[in-house]
């Protein structure tokens, strides 16, 4: 399988105290193809494990009725943006009709780029922040009638539209089946940590303080290491804002590093093949208790673990300090090239 990741690095200069892991490098654009993948693509099959719901959501989207589905919209050209944000101010992702909100701010501006409605737009994202998560490499993607002339142009015009706490920093043309949240394979969170005594009046808003009682970082590892592997996490969701939706609660983490930054800020990254409502910061409450509190350490997440129980688990960290940080997708879908085009007028970058 071949994946193309999209994200950023904060704090990038800032030496790490933890072993160092060759990450994907940021996204680049080379040309993948001159025809669209279909169903039987060898790069994607088996994108997603045995089973999982996501193989079905990506078949039915290559498929014959699912562009007749777009195209009967008009919907013909499908486009994917990048887009890195600070959500102090913003209701959350997810489109409200009465409140600020990171959606509803970039379908007003795709609005006057377009000359289309939010229906039509059909905005979609790889996940729906909540109120006060940041974001570095979210995704999105809208529809079009037709291709934008030119996309560096297109971009910078999005950006002088937008408010300056919403930047769109990639945008490209994927394959015409792309959809943000159902064909993401994995993402990665981070939340920052501050443990120094006082806090930094430059990065309050980015990380948690806890310096009144640091954790102890040898738990902290080890409490975090509980979690990585296949689990049902029912302890560690939240009750889903669709009560009507019920979710598998078996998740993958595929890391949960512990990462010492300069000045006792601490990141802690989480990468998994999906997460459940508030899935990130319940567990980034229940590692910081197993750090901080006297005789706690990772026996208790493994019992938290065990007893599928949210009511025993510890309260959630709060929401400033978490980043949606990267989000990767099957290439075939993202690096793809339309007939008669080259890979410059498919994507641009910053």
């Amino acid at each position: 399988m071949s994946c193309a990741p999209l994200g950023l690095s904060w704090f990038a200069t800032s030496p790490r105290t933890a072993p160092s892991r060759r990450r994907g490098s940021a996204f680049r654009i080379p040309r993948a193809s001159t025809s669209a993948p279909d169903a039987d693509d060898g790069e994607l099959d088996s994108v997603y494990p045995e089973g999982d719901w996501r193989n079905a959501a990506l078949e039915a989207s290559l498929s014959d009725e699912g562009r007749m589905h777009r195209e009967a919209r008009g919907r013909n050209v499908t486009y994917m943006l990048k887009v890195t944000y600070d959500g102090e101010a913003y209701l959350g992702f997810q489109y409200q009709p009465r409140d600020a909100t990171v959606q509803g701010e970039i379908e007003k501006a795709l609005s006057k780029l377009t000359g289309e409605d939010r229906d039509f737009l059909g905005v979609g994202a790889s996940g729906r922040t909540d109120t006060g998560v940041h974001a570095r490499g979210q995704v999105v993607h809208f529809y079009a009638r037709r291709p934008l002339p030119d996309l560096t142009r297109a971009r910078k015009s999005l950006n002088g539209m937008l408010p300056k706490d919403i930047r769109v920093v990639e945008l490209r043309r994927p394959h015409p089946a792309f959809h943000a949240r159902f064909h993401a394979v994995r993402k990665t969170y981070h939340y920052y940590l501050d443990t120094r005594l006082e806090h930094d009046v430059f990065t309050r808003k980015h990380a948690m303080h806890c310096g009144w009682k640091p954790p102890d970082m040898e738990r902290l590892r080890a409490a975090a290491a509980v979690l990585v592997g296949t689990h049902d996490f029912s302890a560690f969701s939240n009750q889903s804002r669709d009560a009507s939706v019920v979710r598998d609660p078996t998740r993958t983490i595929y890391r949960f590093d512990v990462v010492e930054l300069e000045d006792g800020l601490v990141r802690l990254e989480v990468e998994g093949n999906g997460f459940l409502y508030r899935m990130v910061r319940n567990m980034v409450g229940a590692v910081m208790l197993a750090a901080t509190k006297k005789g706690a350490g990772a026996g208790d997440v493994e019992a938290m673990l065990a007893g599928k129980d949210r009511r025993v688990a510890p309260m959630g960290a709060p929401p400033h300090g978490l980043f949606l940080h990267e989000v990767v997708y099957p290439a075939a879908l993202v690096e793809w090239t339309p007939p008669g085009e080259d890979g410059e007028a498919s994507a641009e970058n910053e």
